[in-house]
């Protein structure tokens, strides 16, 4: 993060302020939980004032909703190449690939999404983004399960957004308890690839990897 020394930066410095604050809140949260940093931290660590900090957010979660839009995006431009495979791929093949890169990327944002599952329930604001971007994500499996369907290849007669939302959601808690790192099963997000590519290739093809 660029420094500014001997004063605040202020809104009129450049236009990269909101880039710093994040900056700033991701290097909080590698040391503290996020319901422990507060905005004067932000302002500390990120060297703005005040006055300049909510000419941009309006609190301490909307720089997690800003966090949190990243850390999707990022994800979601990771799996989208893998959610339509080739006729010569084979689903298991192409479902592993997928798998393991949104693992490494929903590593790479471990802290902010840590944080979100901690808010969501009960921060308004956090909670519309939250299901926003997880029906985003539900609707682009549902749509692949449809086109898989239209292959031939899928066993399953769960309705597709049904299915969709189950295999998100238990990927998103899988992906969570293995983040804590606190399961001996799942000692990591690394750890927790096979067993997940087993829990889809199961629910999707009939056939566990």
């Amino acid at each position: 993060m660029v420094r500014t020394r001997g004063r605040q930066r202020t809104a009129d410095d450049d236009g990269e302020i909101p880039a710093e604050i994040y900056a700033a809140t991701r290097e909080l949260m590698r040391h503290k939980t996020f319901a422990e940093i507060s905005v004067a931290q932000i302002l500390t660590e990120a060297q703005v004032s005040r006055a300049t900090f909510y000419a941009y957010f309006s609190s301490r979660f909307a720089v997690l909703r800003g966090l949190l839009e990243q850390a999707m995006d990022d994800i979601f431009q990771t799996v989208s190449p893998f959610l339509r495979r080739s006729a010569e791929d084979p689903p298991e093949a192409a479902l592993e690939r997928s798998i393991a890169e949104v693992t490494r990327t929903w590593r790479r944002h471990r802290t902010v999404l840590q944080a979100v599952n901690h808010h969501w329930p009960t921060e308004p604001s956090l909670q519309e983004l939250w299901l926003e971007i997880t029906g985003r994500f539900i609707e682009a499996g549902a749509t692949e399960i449809e086109r898989e369907r239209e292959t031939g290849v899928m066993v399953s007669t769960v309705p597709s957004r049904q299915l969709a939302a189950t295999l998100f959601w238990g990927t998103e808690r899988v992906l969570h308890i293995a983040g804590l790192g606190m399961d001996p099963d799942l000692p990591d997000e690394d750890a927790a690839v096979e067993p997940l590519v087993a829990l889809w290739s199961g629910a999707l093809y009939g056939h566990p990897h």
